[in-house]
C-alpha cells in the first residue's frame, strides 16, 4: 500500500496578507474564520510574515477558500494566491530566493 493511500492526498495553498503579520495573528485569523464553519485549522508549512503556504485535505480545500474569501471585520486580510498538489511548485513560484539557501 502506498503512503498516499493511507493518509490521503494533500493540497497546498499559497496566500498573502495585506500587512506584516505575526504567527499568532495569523493563527487567530484562521481560527476565527474556520471554527464557526466546523473546519479544522490547516497546517502551516511556511510563513515569512507576509506570504505563506498551508496544507489541508482536498475535502476541505473549497470550504477553506470560500471561508477565507468571506472574511469581514477582521484586522488582517488574507488573499489566496494559488493551490497545488505539490509543495515544491508553490515554493518555486512564491519563495524562489529560499530555494537557493538549502
Amino acid at each position: 500500500m502506498v503512503v498516499k493511500e493511507k493518509r490521503g492526498r494533500r493540497r497546498y495553498i499559497a496566500f498573502e496578507t495585506d500587512k506584516r503579520t505575526s504567527d499568532e495573528e495569523l493563527l487567530s485569523f484562521f481560527t476565527s474564520v474556520l471554527s464557526p464553519k466546523g473546519i479544522k485549522s490547516p497546517k502551516m508549512i511556511q510563513f515569512d510574515g507576509k506570504r505563506g503556504i498551508f496544507r489541508c485535505p482536498p475535502s476541505d480545500k473549497e470550504r477553506i477558500l470560500k471561508a477565507v474569501e468571506e472574511r469581514r471585520g477582521l484586522p488582517i486580510i488574507v488573499v489566496t494566491l494559488s493551490t497545488s498538489g505539490t509543495l515544491r511548485t508553490l515554493r518555486e513560484k512564491y519563495f524562489p530566493d529560499e530555494q537557493n539557501l538549502g
